[in-house]
């Protein structure tokens, strides 16, 4: 067997497959992967918000990320990752492994697992958020953060194809009065 690639630094191997490279290099591999999706998805709403109204590009953007989530995110994670389960320890297992970072990277979180149904999240670090306050308006982050925006969307979306009686409840959301407090906070919970 070959040894182990620890990066690409050697000449051009046509036959090359992930399976030649080293735990580590995959897991800088899997983390560059995941600042090109970030990357992706705010360069995405940065063009359309130059080409139409703030609500509607963060609209296109919800509907974008809810077809994905649908199509690709959720089906593609579970079967990888052999993810199985409708309770919300389910879901933060694929939080946990998404291409956006949750849990890790990028947004990061704090916990409180009540029960396997029913657990509250507290975002501490959220660099969407804090590009949106340096640089954005009032009107960004209630798109973004706000009743019906992006991550409320999101979040519904990934509950109902998690589990139809999952719920995700915004308890706090921006804009914040105080730029060191937490960035939101939400409880997801399964509803029988």
């Amino acid at each position: 067997m070959a040894e182990e690639l620890n990066d690409y630094s050697i000449p051009y191997k046509p036959d090359l497959k992930f399976e030649d490279f080293s735990k580590e290099a995959l897991v800088r591999l899997i983390k560059a992967y995941r600042t090109i999706f970030v990357g992706l998805m705010g360069m995405w709403n940065t063009e359309n918000r130059k080409r139409m109204s703030v609500e509607e590009a963060f609209g296109l953007d919800s509907n974008v990320y809810e077809r994905l989530l649908k199509k690709f995110y959720l089906p593609i994670l579970k079967e990888a990752m052999n993810i199985e389960g409708d309770d919300v320890l389910s879901l933060l297992k694929i939080f946990q492994v998404a291409p956006d970072g949750s849990g890790g990277q990028f947004y990061e979180f704090d916990y409180d697992i009540k029960d396997r149904n029913n657990v509250l999240l507290t975002f501490t670090r959220c660099p969407t958020l804090f590009y949106f306050e340096v640089t954005g308006t009032e009107k960004d982050i209630q798109c973004l953060c706000g009743p019906g925006g992006v991550e409320d969307r999101a979040f519904t979306q990934f509950c109902k194809l998690t589990n139809p009686k999952m719920k995700a409840t915004a308890l706090q959301v921006p804009p914040r009065k105080d730029k060191d407090g937490i960035c939101c906070k939400w409880e997801f919970k399964v509803e029988e």
